[in-house]
């Protein structure tokens, strides 16, 4: 194979063994064996360059400069290699980001610098706070870690005009994937593990591509070892603090006492299902712009009445795209959070909220669904009181905020009975002497006795907060009132003290709808 005249220390790997290799006993076994390994070193070295090549042919032809994740392990390593047997040196730019998590972070750092400038190859080396990354934005080391190494990447990228990200990704990687998304519970997307290419996440003008994802790790080692490539040693591998490193190091021995070849079932698994969700990714993405009403930065706006026709598979999967088109680098989106927010669309209140991945929100309006940051949810079909208190003369009517009409009245001939199985939520009956309604907002410290309490009153903040009502539209939402009594929570409940009984004289009549354009 090619030398590539890298500058890096030497160090022992360890090759794995193959279990079918000849045995040592006697000359001729000694001499078979040593054969063996000679001719099984030469076929994957042979093979991975091949393997690369012909992927990059028949994928990536057009792609002639790169920007390569170094770390200095050996899947870097081997990658940088064949990156550059295929591309030569004016074909690759290494990039290298010390997380700032380890004592030998930065001889990491330096080991990189040293083998790009032996190779005479540009390069660009940052530091930043993983640590503080994740406590800013709740998450994992890892996932922090995952984050900003994609920005810088993508940073690099467009900083030397490039087009495509190179990482060495490899089959040991796309397995312990599988099974930590196993765990964590997934879908069908996770199950794909990862893709040999696609956008890098929130760059969609640049590729990630992964030309290892198919090899094993042995056969990287077994490359870096014919090449005389020593990686650097990254000790956090061996760390089972990590998710994956237990998984690595804890549960994938376990399993393979069950299968032998579980790694390769997992391989096989991913590429089977990432086949099977090509075809329902196009079906998502159309699907997806058909209930798409209006989007902007950090929000969007879907169609409450399309989403509930759709089959439920592709229910869930419009919620978990609508998560994604705003936090692009989002993962572990559960299937729990998902089905209870597909719940609460569907049985919940019109305008309560559930919190979704990513430090976002959806807002279940009458007709709308929002998902977007908490303080940018924009309640643009919800009946939302003006600027000051309005008088709902009883019998008439009132508008309120986003085309909504408050209605108002008198009925003397009363079927009891039809009051009793009323479940319309915009709808109200009660029993008031007043002719003049208020329509206002909460008051400081207001108690409400919600209808089947026995009597039991709660603050109406408390009962706003349980109805899930988001904090920003409380203050808006409209309250029908006599004097300082509540009567009427619109689209909730109404008070105890108004309630019809079959013997009142006649009843009052509360409808609060959505005008329909003509």
């Amino acid at each position: 194979g090619r030398r590539s005249g890298l500058k890096i220390r030497r160090g022992q790997l360890r090759v794995g063994s193959n279990p079918t290799r000849p045995t040592r006993e006697g000359p001729l076994g000694l001499f078979l064996f040593l054969a063996f390994d000679v001719i099984s070193l030469e076929l994957v070295v042979a093979g991975l360059q091949k393997q690369v090549a012909h992927f990059w042919r028949e994928t990536v032809p057009d792609v002639s400069r790169v920007v390569a994740g170094v770390s200095g392990g050996p899947d870097s390593l081997a990658l940088l290699h064949v990156l550059l047997s295929l591309l030569g040196n004016n074909g690759v730019v290494v990039a290298h980001l010390n997380h700032g998590l380890r004592p030998r972070a930065n001889v990491d750092a330096l080991f990189v610098e040293e083998t790009a400038v032996s190779r005479h190859l540009p390069y660009q080396i940052e530091m930043v706070d993983v640590a503080a990354w994740a406590a800013a934005h709740h998450l994992t080391l890892e996932e922090a870690g995952r984050q900003v190494r994609y920005r810088f990447l993508a940073r690099v990228a467009r900083e030397n005009g490039i087009t495509a990200v190179v990482v060495g990704h490899h089959a040991d990687d796309q397995a312990e994937t599988v099974l930590m998304h196993l765990l964590r519970g997934t879908g069908l997307s996770g199950l794909r593990g990862m893709q040999m290419m696609r956008p890098l996440p929130e760059a969609d003008d640049i590729l990630l591509i992964r030309p290892l994802l198919q090899t094993s790790r042995q056969e990287i080692e077994a490359y870096c070892a014919q090449h005389d490539l020593h990686p650097v040693h990254d000790a956090t591998n061996e760390d089972t603090h990590f998710f994956r490193n237990r998984i690595r190091h804890q549960l994938l021995p376990l399993l393979k006492v069950y299968n032998p070849r579980i790694k390769l079932r997992l391989q096989n698994l991913a590429q089977i299902v990432a086949a099977d969700y090509e075809v329902l990714d196009d079906l998502l993405a159309e699907t997806f712009s058909s209930v798409l009403i209006d989007h902007g930065d950090g929000w969007l706006h879907l169609d409450k009445h399309r989403w509930g026709q759709l089959p439920l598979s592709l229910k869930r999967g419009v919620l978990r795209l609508a998560v994604l088109r705003l936090r692009p680098l989002q993962r572990d989106i559960g299937f729990q959070t998902i089905e209870q927010t597909r719940v609460l669309i569907e049985k919940g209140q019109v305008g309560s909220q559930a919190a979704l991945p990513g430090e976002l929100y959806l807002l279940n309006g009458y007709e709308t669904i929002t998902v977007a940051d908490e303080l940018d949810l924009v309640p643009v079909d919800l009946p939302l009181l003006p600027d000051k208190p309005m008088h709902l003369p009883v019998p008439g009517e009132i508008s309120l905020e986003n085309g909504w009409v408050l209605k108002a009245e008198l009925l003397q001939d009363i079927d009891f009975s039809k009051i009793e199985k009323n479940q319309d939520d915009w709808q109200a009956f009660v029993f008031t002497q007043s002719d003049h309604l208020i329509v206002r907002g909460r008051l400081p410290g207001e108690r409400f006795q919600p209808l089947g309490m026995n009597g039991h009153s709660a603050k109406i903040k408390d009962v706003m907060i349980n109805r899930k009502l988001p904090v920003n539209l409380r203050h808006k939402w409209p309250l029908v009132a006599l004097a300082e009594q509540l009567v009427w929570f619109v689209g909730h409940q109404i008070d105890e003290r108004v309630r019809v009984t079959p013997d009142a004289p006649y009843v009052v009549k509360l409808t609060c709808r959505k005008k329909r354009l003509a």
